[in-house]
Order: structure tokens, then sequence, then C-alpha cells
């Protein structure tokens, strides 16, 4: 935050435990008025149309109710021009991440390919993506 003094950032977790761990390790950026920390759904996310310049996502798509319908409600509100990012540590197709898969119940690892179809049909634009070279590891932008 030192970076960019004037950034507010607004985190939102569908995890009660996951809101109160980021609340406490946040406090003193939430006293000042830098950052707001919320509990919430990203299939419905309740929060102002067209105000934030960056959307993340890491490592948490692969709870996503219906990935459409989330990257839609992620463009919903960035402002025109706004960029989402999304880092996976699995690209949808290493044996890991697929076992994982089959043991954690909702999860689902998904390939550049389909997250790129995803983002498209919710009118991202500019979708670009890159590969560590010896891992599963991607990073996919997106421009609203």
């Amino acid at each position: 935050m030192k970076r960019y003094p004037k950034a507010h950032v607004t985190a939102v977790d569908y995890s009660d435990l996951s809101v109160a761990k980021a609340t406490e390790y946040n406090r003193s950026m939430i006293e000042v008025g830098r950052c707001t920390v919320l509990q919430g759904d990203v299939s419905d996310l309740k929060l102002p149309e067209e105000k934030y310049d960056l959307a993340t996502a890491f490592e948490t798509i692969y709870f996503w109710p219906g990935l459409e319908k989330c990257f839609g409600q992620v463009a919903k509100i960035l402002k025109k021009d706004g960029y989402f990012m999304i880092c996976n540590e699995s690209d949808g197709t290493d044996a890991v991440s697929l076992k994982f898969e089959g043991i954690i119940s909702g999860m689902k690892c998904h390939t550049v390919e389909a997250i790129t179809e995803a983002l498209i049909a919710a009118d991202f634009s500019e979708v670009r993506s890159d590969h560590h070279p010896s891992k599963p590891w991607i990073t996919v932008i997106a421009k609203k």
C-alpha cells in the first residue's frame, strides 16, 4: 500500500474464518480507511457496480459455482477498462490437482481454455495468460 498511497482494497471471501483472519491481519489498514474486508458470495456480489479498477482471484476459482456467472459478477463491479487477474497453482491438467479435485467436495480445476471461454462469455476482452515453464501454475488477465 506504500506504492499506491491513495489505493483502497476491498477484500471479499465466502468463508467467515477467512474474513476474520483477513480482518485481523489488515487491522491497521482497516483502521485508517484503506481496507475493507467483507463476507460475500462471488456468484451474487453485493458491491457497487463499475467502481473497481482491478479484481483478483488467487487460488479460489476452483470453488466458484459456475465460472461464467461468477465472472459476470466480477465484470459488473469493474470500471470500463478494468482488469481481472486470476492466479492458480493448477492448470486443470496436472495429476496432483486433479487428485484433490476428487477428494475435496465442490473443487474443480479449470484449464486456461475453459477460463478464457468463460471470461469472453462474461464480456471480458483482451484475455491473455501465462503458464509457468515447469509447473502447472497459471495467470490469466482479462480486460473489461
